[in-house]
């Protein structure tokens, strides 16, 4: 008689042959090297919002100076010599872009449960504006025109100083939701309201993601060895 078990064990060996040779075991250490990768091809970004505005905020000053035109030159005396100086404030309107992304915690331990995140920006809110126009003054004889140059300058505080990093995820503590065009996570950050987004450009991609967030936070999640 001719075992019966035969066929299961072969269809078993076909099914192990198939499989790639390359497969990996997922693991958290694994979803880390994942995210890193994302960091280095540029998808991963860091909103770091005032608590007290609820915005990427940085302050500043505007320089107004304004200088008489005779004959088109500015000049230092007439109605409109004088410098003033007043605070302002600017509105970011880009997110910090991760520059790397690495399993460590803050204090620089090897840490699959943790994702240090060294973010930079490269807006400069800092500008210069320079216009003419003219005023009518009364005279006794009727009005005259005078013309003047108007230069507006304004400087802020370094972005790259006031929300420099780096920024942690824990991922057991995580908070991590999905919309239409973005995957974020929040981050343990006393100073903002600080969260790691990645930006949706391919469905698949963002699938991969998202179960590699989820990947970590259920195996960082300390509650999970409790059943519940």
């Amino acid at each position: 008689m001719r075992p019966r078990l035969l066929p299961c064990a072969c269809a078993c060996a076909l099914a192990a042959a198939l499989l790639p040779a390359s497969a990996q075991q997922q693991t958290a250490a694994g979803a880390q090297q994942f995210l890193g990768m994302l960091a280095g091809d540029g998808a991963l970004f860091v909103q770091a919002l005032d608590k007290t505005t609820n915005a990427m905020t940085v302050q500043g000053t505007q320089t107004f100076v304004r200088r008489w035109l005779k004959n088109g030159v500015p000049q230092n005396d007439g109605p409109y010599g004088g410098v003033s100086t007043s605070p302002t404030a600017f509105n970011l309107s880009q997110m910090l872009d991760v520059k790397k992304a690495e399993g460590l915690d803050p204090q620089a331990n090897v840490d699959p449960c943790t994702t240090r995140l060294e973010t930079s920006t490269k807006e400069k809110p800092d500008r210069e504006h320079v216009s003419d126009a003219s005023a009518v003054k009364e005279t006794f004889f009727g009005y005259d025109t005078l013309p003047y140059r108007e230069t507006v300058t304004t400087r802020f505080e370094d972005p790259n100083v006031k929300y420099a990093g780096p920024y942690y995820v824990a991922w057991g503590k995580a908070v991590i939701s999905r919309s239409t065009g973005w995957i974020a996570a929040s981050t343990q950050d006393s100073r903002f309201n600080a969260h790691l987004f990645f930006k949706i450009k391919d469905q698949e991609m963002a699938d991969r993601v998202e179960y590699a967030m989820k990947f970590l936070k259920a195996s960082c999640d300390k509650t999970t060895a409790t059943g519940f």
